[in-house]
């Protein structure tokens, strides 16, 4: 059975009074994100929608929905006409919640967003890179025929949320979250979870399993602390995948 697949990103270029330097910097930073998506998504034979929601000063509208253009991605419609304020990643999680209402319940939604370019942190682009192309690559079979599964990422939390906030969700779990605006940063990052439930973990399966031990240092396991998300062998991963100028750059054997 044909499921649906989509990918969901987020791109923060900066409010209203973000200076036209640092945009474009964003910017930049953002489109190779989108190339990457991009070539993951192009290495596959199955048709995935793919949508951008954006928060950016309204003069860089036109770039922004050229660089999204460029990679095959749609623009989430409210981006437009929203305010332009600062609200975390409350656009990705309305746009997220938006597709998951119109979609099939068993429908498979990839959320992502521009890890990194607030900072411009080229570690966090090897994360993003190496969380991505894990998602996007990974065999989902177990993931689609369990209903009890609702979620998916590297690294959960013991409350079912995924650290680093990338992740695969199932539409019909997402279409009765509710999503709103928050001043609190955190609310975006465990708005998929439940922090009542300290067994939440078990509906979300973990992915870090498909790296093999040498990469990542981190023996898998069900749910995770933050502090048991990182190591040193997983930060010189994420500063290789950071130097990469394809997903292809990963399969060639490393420097010893």
């Amino acid at each position: 059975m044909h499921i649906a697949r989509s990918i969901i990103y987020f791109a923060y270029l900066g409010d209203e009074d973000t200076e036209g330097e640092l945009a474009q910097r964003r910017l930049s930073f953002i489109e190779r994100q989108l190339q990457w998506l991009s070539d993951l998504i192009g290495a596959s034979s199955d048709k995935v929608e793919l949508l951008m929601a954006y928060a950016a000063p309204r003069a860089w509208d036109t770039e922004v929905h050229r660089a999204a253009a460029r990679h095959g991605f749609a623009i989430d419609p409210l981006s437009v006409s929203s305010d332009r304020l600062n609200r975390f990643e409350y656009p990705g999680f309305r746009a997220m919640k938006a597709l998951a209402q119109r979609s099939s319940p068993d429908a498979l939604i990839y959320y992502c967003h521009s890890k990194g370019a607030g900072q411009l942190d080229e570690r966090k682009m090897g994360l993003f890179r190496l969380h991505t192309q894990v998602a996007l690559t990974s065999e989902l079979d177990q993931f689609v025929a369990d209903p009890a599964l609702t979620r998916a990422g590297l690294f959960p939390s013991r409350y079912g949320w995924c650290w680093f906030n990338l992740f695969w969700i199932k539409a019909c779990y997402m279409a009765g979250l509710a999503v709103e605006e928050s001043a609190d940063r955190h609310q975006f990052e465990e708005l998929i979870g439940d922090r009542s439930d300290s067994h939440a973990f078990r509906h979300v399966l973990p992915l870090i399993d498909r790296l093999p031990f040498e990469q990542t240092g981190i023996t898998p396991k069900p749910w995770y602390r933050p502090d048991e998300t990182r190591s040193p062998a997983l930060l010189a991963t994420y500063d290789r995948y950071a130097g990469m100028s394809s997903p292809a750059d990963s399969l060639r054997p490393q420097a010893t």
